[in-house]
């Protein structure tokens, strides 16, 4: 009998304690079914205060287009200005879609966003006093700065403005523009489809207009930065060449002034000095024309170039005013609160004994 008893199949141990946890929750069932209760009505709650939020998403594609193998003079003429186009005719200098998102967390690029005008959004003029406004954004900018900043706000604020008007060519980003940018991390967001080849960006606001008004600013801004970028090179040479075609037109101005002026007031003489000194400034005339004319090819060249190299975007779905809500998902928030107390008042049921007895242990040693 001792024997049959100690070879017990080890299933049937595991089928045991199966039942006897079992039978602990069901003993514990009334104070699983108040805590899962509480929690319902609290994720009930907690998913009738959340508001809603609406998100505006559009998607563009860039069509960039190579340059032509004839810009071989004007990397010669660039180099003359100090200029470096590289290999334009090998397209290298187009901005890859991957650098877009880093585009857009530049704090250039969102001072610009934060500056951008909206309308139709009550008294905000753009984003910076929508945030100002904004009741919630607003109080806890107020308890963050009279409280965690407070010291830095008494004692460090003429050592801040000390340290302004010492740096520069470096871009000052104060505390409260480090706190709308935060923001705008959390409303407006791109993504990037190499599969496909788009780009989507997305703002998700309470606010619909916001939402909107948020991506196609966000759309302007990162399409601008792009043309920026893409056209720098060719932008500074075409600086450089009207720079150039001001001054020869003026020298060639004063060139066949001077030839007017001196064949005017020496008509009927007809000395051999006075044929050499016409024939001077007719031969810096011609000098002056045959340049000025190279400076107005040129400069047409350049033009041409700017035009080629500002990249085109084709928007594959324009903005739209969100008229339904994108989030919150209620019925999804009240299932996770309902969850969460099933497991805790079942885990707090199941673990009791054991820790009871573990803290007795201790407190017997």
């Amino acid at each position: 009998m001792s024997m049959n008893h100690q070879n017990v199949n080890p299933e049937t141990e595991d089928q045991i304690d199966i039942v006897a946890l079992l039978a602990k929750i069901w003993a514990a069932r009334k104070f699983i079914l108040i805590i899962v209760g509480v929690f319902s009505i609290l994720g009930v709650v907690i998913a009738l205060a959340t508001p809603n939020q609406y998100t505006a998403s559009s998607m563009f594609t860039p069509n960039f287009t190579k340059s032509s193998s004839g810009t071989g003079g004007l990397k010669g003429l660039a180099s003359l200005a100090g200029i470096n186009l590289g290999s334009m005719d090998q397209g290298s200098n187009e901005v890859s879609p991957m650098l877009y998102d880093k585009i857009m967390q530049s704090a250039t690029f969102k001072k610009k966003l934060l500056m951008a005008p909206l309308q139709n959004v009550g008294e905000a003029t753009n984003l910076k006093t929508y945030f100002e406004l904004n009741t919630s954004f607003s109080i806890l900018g107020t308890v963050k700065e009279y409280t965690i900043g407070l010291p830095s706000k008494l004692f460090g604020a003429k050592e801040s403005d000390q340290q302004q008007s010492e740096i520069t060519g470096i871009e000052l980003v104060t505390e409260e523009d480090f706190g709308y940018f935060k923001a705008i991390d959390e409303l407006l967001t791109i993504n990037i489809n190499n599969k496909d080849g788009y780009i989507e960006i997305s703002a998700k606001s309470k606010s619909p207009q916001i939402a909107a008004q948020l991506t196609k600013n966000g759309i302007a801004l990162l399409q601008a930065e792009i043309i920026k970028i893409k056209t720098k090179s060719s932008l500074e040479l075409l600086a450089y060449l009207e720079e150039q075609y001001a001054e020869k037109k003026e020298d060639l101005t004063k060139a066949q002034n001077n030839l007017s002026s001196f064949k005017d007031s020496n008509f009927s003489i007809a000395r051999n000095s006075f044929s050499n000194t016409q024939t001077r400034l007719e031969t810096e005339l011609q000098t002056a024309t045959a340049v000025f004319q190279n400076i107005v090819t040129q400069l047409e060249q350049v033009k041409l170039q700017v035009a080629k190299d500002t990249p085109v975007f084709s928007i594959l779905k324009p903005v739209v005013l969100p008229n339904e809500k994108s989030d919150p998902k209620r019925s999804l928030i009240v299932v996770i609160w309902l969850f969460l107390g099933l497991v805790l008042s079942v885990g707090f049921v199941l673990a009791k004994e054991p820790v009871m007895d573990i803290l007795l242990q201790i407190k017997n040693k």
